[in-house]
C-alpha cells in the first residue's frame, strides 16, 4: 500500500530555504537534520516537502522553463494565491483554468525550483 510521496526540493543556500519555506511559504519544519544542517521535512497542512543542500543545481533549466519540482493539490487555489501573495512569496504563474478540469498557481523558490499548487474546479 502506497501512503505518501514526499518531494525532494533541491537547494543551494538551506538555511536561505527553508526560512523562505517557512516564512512565505507557510510551511514548519517538522524536523531538520545534521550537524550543520542540510536536510529537512516542511509541512502545511497536508502536505510535505523534504528540502535537501546541494553543491550544484540538480534541474536542468533548459530543458523546460516549467519543470516542477512539485505538484500539491489544495482546496481553494485562489485563496492560497491572496495568502502567498500576501506573505512575499514569489508568485510564477498566477492561478488560472487549465484543460484538465483544475485551476492552478505555480511558486518559486530561492533556487528557481517551482512548486505547483492547484484545486478541481468541479468542487
Amino acid at each position: 500500500m502506497l501512503k505518501q510521496a514526499i518531494p525532494n526540493i533541491f537547494v543551494k543556500d538551506f538555511q536561505a530555504s527553508l526560512a523562505y519555506y517557512a516564512g512565505p511559504l507557510g510551511f514548519h519544519p517538522l524536523f531538520v537534520y545534521g550537524e550543520i544542517p542540510f536536510y529537512a521535512h516542511v509541512a502545511r497542512d497536508e502536505a510535505i516537502l523534504a528540502i535537501r543542500h546541494v553543491t550544484r543545481p540538480v534541474i536542468d533549466h533548459t530543458a523546460g522553463e516549467d519543470l516542477l519540482s512539485a505538484f500539491i493539490e489544495v482546496s481553494d487555489v485562489n485563496a492560497l494565491h491572496d495568502a502567498l501573495r500576501a506573505a512575499g512569496a514569489h508568485i510564477r504563474q498566477p492561478p488560472r483554468d487549465e484543460p484538465w478540469a483544475m485551476r492552478s498557481l505555480i511558486v518559486s523558490d530561492l533556487d528557481g525550483n517551482l512548486i505547483g499548487f492547484a484545486s478541481d474546479l468541479a468542487t
